[in-house]
């Protein structure tokens, strides 16, 4: 590249002019590799061919785990922005008598054939029923969540996606920080506000969830 300078200004001919150049912004979006619910009601069963995800608790507590894979990214790699959307769709037109908080987590190790509520790979429990996870401090169990998204109560689904902000986990994946073990998706607390969301069976892939990085 040769630079002419057509207006001197002051300065110098030993004077040093620093050129940063840097390659595009690259985006890229995914589905999930798997998704399973985990559904106290069911906690033998392994549920992962439903077109939803649910969350919260009607009768019943509902969790749900996701992995997404990123086995294309370097350890190198800077992650500048990385998005959860996942789709709200139920209770159709029905309000509910708490909110919602949507939670993200560190989920331990599982497996998608054999995970429950009660158990996370073949023969092993969770050592607390419905997963194990940890937190952005690293805390087991504990409650600081990666992200998390407020559902009123009061309003009723739109039909819409919602974004979580996962890049902090996204990158410790990326990095090897953390092995990539995915999502656990929960409700701060879990009484009178089951939600659902569309999972990665559905038909519609303009509703699926999807993860949306950026370089």
């Amino acid at each position: 590249m040769t630079l002419t300078v057509t207006d001197t200004g002051g300065q110098k001919s030993n004077d040093t002019l620093q050129v940063v150049v840097t390659g595009p912004v690259s985006t890229a979006s995914y589905t999930p590799v798997y998704d399973n619910r985990l559904r106290e009601s069911s906690p033998n069963s392994v549920l992962s061919t439903t077109t939803y995800l649910d969350i919260g608790k009607s009768a019943y507590r509902c969790r749900d785990v996701m992995l997404f894979d990123l086995s294309m990214y370097d350890k190198t790699d800077k992650i500048s922005k990385a998005t959860l959307s996942l789709y709200w769709y139920y209770p159709a037109g029905t309000t509910r008598t708490s909110d919602t908080v949507v939670e993200v987590y560190r989920p331990v190790e599982w497996d998608s054939k054999y995970v429950t509520w009660r158990s996370r790979i073949s023969g092993v429990p969770w050592k607390n029923a419905g997963g194990e996870w940890f937190d952005m401090n690293g805390v087991s169990q504990g409650a600081t969540p990666y992200a998390s998204i407020i559902f009123s109560g009061s309003k009723v689904p739109d039909n819409r996606y919602y974004e979580f902000d996962v890049t902090h986990l996204v990158q410790k994946y990326v990095n090897g920080t953390y092995a990539n073990t995915g999502f656990l998706l929960k409700a701060k607390t879990e009484s009178g506000n089951y939600i659902a969301f569309y999972s990665s069976e559905w038909s519609d892939d303009e509703q699926k969830p999807i993860l949306t990085i950026k370089g």
